[in-house]
């Protein structure tokens, strides 16, 4: 009896391992080679993202198969550990929705105008501005949202200035996957783990703020080494509005900032007062969707001049990234499976053992081979498999295994373009400027850049555990 049991037992290791690698594979595949999928309904021509599809293989080979229970999935998707996966989806698309309205009112164009009239015809000077406005804005908002916005605008305008848009677009890149380890909301990745084990808004930053900082000044300069001759190139004039031109709803813009700002206040406090971070976020998120249905409503009946941009609603709507929730969803249900088999305690005690009882080395392990499950996996199912993996541990290598899977997670998307959805997504919006930046070339730049900031983020936050 106890050998049959064993035999289901490994069977069913192999067997949930198995449709964990199957999706990730069709999830890659999806991503690199049908991102899109367009259905026609009646007249209108719906584009949808794919990536999710893959994720949805998992769940559908676990009911296939009987792997689990309904019981048993009602908890994946409960969540359990003292996390909620719907609260975190919550979280993450409630400042999601935040940061697309203030794209929309041109805010991050506004800035992006600053910065190259600050640079005026020295390639130097732009690509200094380019990345630090990036890195700031990145640290409030969203890494995704930045990527978005400001790639199309970097591309056009280096092409019309006659310079090379390479630097000034792996700078752009790197930067927002680097500086959104600085605070809790600036990847999801970051949500996943810091809720996840109950990591307060700023115990993150505290712990964060200078592994952030000396990665990506290390991230920069690396940066700039690697592309000095063509940086250096003059900038051949162009016409350049004023900043102030690309901001199309000043009042939306002003009311947007502020709820931001508001919004990033509460979630540092809310710890104290035992408020779940994802009721602030989502008390800001429904305030500003109010204000903006009032204000469209408004505009409809009198028929104000603002008609003509659209209704900020429906806009913001449209560029909402639905296709998370299947996608964060369906990885909950196969990690839920993972865990139940036992394999992420298997892999748990493996870099267990590995680590000993080394802080120092739980943070290079960790940080290391997130990096690079992010590379197989996308950093996204990565970390919601690591949740149950950092779950052995207990103390200060549990802190340690957190944060330094947080920033493999987040630089990790830096070192090939699957390491995030951020990395597809980018390479689509080039390629329909035809401009292209191979999947060969674009890991070049990463293996050149990535492994030195890495390892010194790491050593920063190595430094910070022995010291406190």
């Amino acid at each position: 009896m106890h050998n049959e049991c064993n035999c289901i037992s490994m069977n069913g290791k192999l067997a949930v391992g198995l449709v964990f690698i199957a999706a990730s594979i069709v999830t890659i595949y999806l991503i690199l080679r049908r991102p899109y999928l367009y259905l026609r309904i009646g007249k209108r021509h719906i584009k949808l993202e794919t990536y999710f599809i893959g994720a949805l293989l998992g769940p559908v080979l676990i009911i296939a198969f009987g792997l689990l229970n309904y019981s048993q999935i009602i908890k994946g998707l409960n969540g359990d550990r003292g996390f909620s996966p719907v609260g975190i989806l919550v979280l993450f698309l409630s400042m999601v929705f935040i940061s697309i309205f203030l794209d929309i009112t041109g805010f991050f164009e506004y800035c992006a105008r600053l910065a190259l009239k600050f640079s005026g015809r020295d390639g130097k000077r732009l690509f200094f501005a380019l990345y630090i406005t990036v890195s700031i804005l990145t640290i409030f908002t969203s890494n995704d949202i930045i990527i978005l916005t400001f790639t199309p605008f970097i591309y056009y305008f280096t092409k019309n200035a006659g310079i090379n848009p390479t630097p000034y677009l792996i700078g752009e890149f790197f930067a927002a996957n680097t500086w959104s380890m600085m605070l809790y909301i600036g990847n999801p990745t970051n949500i996943l783990l810091a809720a996840a084990f109950g990591v307060r808004f700023d115990k993150y930053l505290r712990w964060m703020f200078l592994p952030t900082l000396a990665a990506g000044m290390i991230n920069m300069l690396l940066i700039y080494t690697l592309f000095r001759k063509d940086i250096m190139r003059p900038i051949r004039e162009t016409d350049q509005k004023d900043p102030i031109c690309a901001i199309t709803d000043r009042a939306g813009a002003l009311v947007g900032l502020s709820l931001l700002g508001g919004c990033i206040l509460a979630l540092a406090i809310a710890p104290y007062f035992m408020i779940e971070m994802w009721y602030v976020a989502l008390f800001f998120a429904i305030a500003l969707l109010i204000l903006l249905i009032v204000r469209d409503s408004s505009v409809a009946l009198l028929r104000s001049k603002l008609k003509q941009q659209g209704f900020h609603v429906a806009n913001t709507v449209r560029k909402m990234p639905w296709g998370i929730i299947p996608f964060v969803l369906s990885l909950f249900i196969t990690v839920e499976a993972l865990r139940i088999y036992g394999v992420s305690g298997d892999i748990g005690g493996f870099l267990r053992d590995m680590c000993g009882h080394s802080v120092a080395a739980s943070v290079f392990v960790y940080g290391i081979s997130s990096a690079l499950a992010a590379n197989l996996l996308n950093n996204i199912p990565m970390t919601v498999a690591y949740v149950p993996v950092i779950g052995a541990l207990t103390g200060r290598a549990r802190l340690a295994a957190i944060l330094s899977t947080t920033v493999g997670s987040n630089l990790g998307a830096n070192i090939t373009p699957v390491g995030a959805l951020a990395g597809i997504m980018w390479m689509s919006i080039l390629g329909n400027k035809d401009f292209h930046i191979s999947f060969k070339e674009f890991t070049w730049y990463g293996i050149l850049v990535t492994p030195l900031t890495l390892i010194v983020c790491l050593s920063v936050l190595t430094a910070l555990f022995l010291l406190f």
